[in-house]
């Protein structure tokens, strides 16, 4: 009972669970956005310090509009608590309710991410969190709070709350179609991976252009409450001077969009060699090493001795330069949600010739065992990824033992890279 007279007092004079509400629906979108990821077998705080941003594409709507059905419930004029003449009406009651507003809705969506921070810290393997991207995250939630409490104030009507929502869903679909809009939105299309920082220069102008909106939507709302009677005009060209600076950044930020990210020179790196092949990872990725060299071994181990691939690298190594990669490294892409065992299909597609096919029978072959050059170098590239065994019944290379293989993928080397199996005769 007395935590709801609290939150009665708190909220006065609106219902007590006014503000309760939103932060639970905010609590709800940041937890929901991030569950899959807390059962990840490791993290990486690129990842996590991102979604303090990614996350408010569902949360600056609903914030925005929760701040419109506040702000016209109680600036509207014809309010007794909220009477034009009033003492405290411009500043004192916007800066009381923004107060209120914004610990709340912020609150729900730094309990919603906790738990993700809290395995974070438990299970990264490399680095720590990035905090001015963090509070980029925050500050563009602060932002579309105080928009939305700007946009109530204005309609005099919570029936106003549709179009903020709307708004910042745009928004947030603007963000996530491509870096266009990047330095003026807090959703990017991409999310950081390991071997990447979000851009430095970008997240300051990042922070710096969700304060200044903040500052102005909050000022205006305060000249808009000040000056309604009896000079309803008398505001305009305050409201316009607040405007101008963001506005400026705006343009700026649109025209002259930075990269996204930055890739820090000579990431560190754990490595081994097993069967005459290098493997190399990031040291975020040092647990999957292991990982990676059992899933990738039985495939070179059926292929023999091979030119093709000589070295196995994560792809968090090489995103500085990934145009000068030689063609006898595999990539490696490696990601918490992607097991490394993920990888031996596409190292046997490469040892059997698959990407030739690709490219000379676009639309495939027709099944397992058929005679087209494309079925062959399947039915291979099975046999590979099964370290030299055929699960189907239809493979063509079913019962074969590994060094009669061997001997013909050797004998043939140019006919599987070129996805001529249809011009030699298969092994017996």
């Amino acid at each position: 009972m007395r935590v709801t007279e609290w939150l009665r007092r708190l909220s006065w004079p609106l219902p007590w669970w006014y503000l309760p509400l939103p932060a639970v629906a905010v609590f709800v979108i940041a937890l929901a956005g991030t569950w899959e990821s807390l059962s990840w077998p490791y993290q990486e705080w690129q990842y996590t310090s991102a979604q303090f941003h990614q996350q408010t594409a569902l949360a600056a709507p609903v914030c925005a509009a929760w701040a419109a059905v506040v702000a016209g419930r109680l600036t509207a004029p014809s309010r007794i608590f909220a009477l034009p003449m009033g003492r405290r009406v411009g500043v004192p009651v916007v800066r009381q309710h923004l107060a209120q507003l914004g610990t709340t809705l912020l609150g729900g969506y730094l309990l919603g991410l906790a738990p993700l921070v809290a395995v974070t810290v438990v299970d990264a393997e490399f680095g720590g969190p990035d905090l001015p991207v963090m509070v980029s995250g925050l500050l563009g939630l602060t932002a579309a709070v105080t928009v939305g409490y700007l946009l109530g104030v204005l309609a005099r009507t919570a029936l106003i709350a549709p179009v903020p929502f709307l708004l910042f869903f745009a928004f947030a679909v603007a963000g996530s179609g491509d870096d266009t809009y990047a330095a003026v939105l807090p959703v990017l299309h991409v999310d950081p991976e390991l071997g990447q920082v979000e851009n430095p220069v970008m997240v300051v102008f990042r922070c710096a252009f969700f304060l200044l909106v903040t500052i102005a939507a909050g000022l205006i709302a305060a000249q808009v409450l000040t000056h309604r009677v009896p000079r309803p005009r008398a505001g305009l060209a305050t409201a316009a001077t607040f405007t101008a600076v963001p506005a400026v950044l705006a343009v700026l930020g649109i025209s002259t969009t930075p990269d996204l990210f930055r890739i820090p020179p000579d990431p560190p790196r754990q490595c081994a060699e097993r069967h005459g092949i290098e493997y190399c990872v990031h040291q975020g990725h040092a647990s999957q090493l292991d990982d990676l060299i059992a899933a990738l071994d039985p495939v070179f181990t059926a292929r023999g001795p091979q030119e093709q691939v000589k070295r196995v690298y994560d792809r968090a190594l090489l995103f500085a330069d990934p145009l000068t990669v030689p063609e006898t490294t595999h990539v490696a892409v490696l990601a918490p949600n992607i097991p490394p065992a993920s990888e031996a299909s596409f190292v046997a597609d490469k040892l059997a010739g698959i990407y030739g096919c690709v490219e000379r029978y676009p639309h495939g072959g027709a099944e397992s065992g058929g005679d087209h050059p494309y079925d062959r170098a399947r039915d291979l590239a099975s046999w590979l990824m099964h370290g030299g065994h055929a699960v189907d019944d239809a493979n063509s290379f079913r019962g074969l033992d590994t060094d009669t293989m061997r001997e013909w993928m050797t004998a043939h080397f140019d006919a599987i890279r070129t996805c001529s199996l249809d011009t030699v005769e298969l092994p017996s």
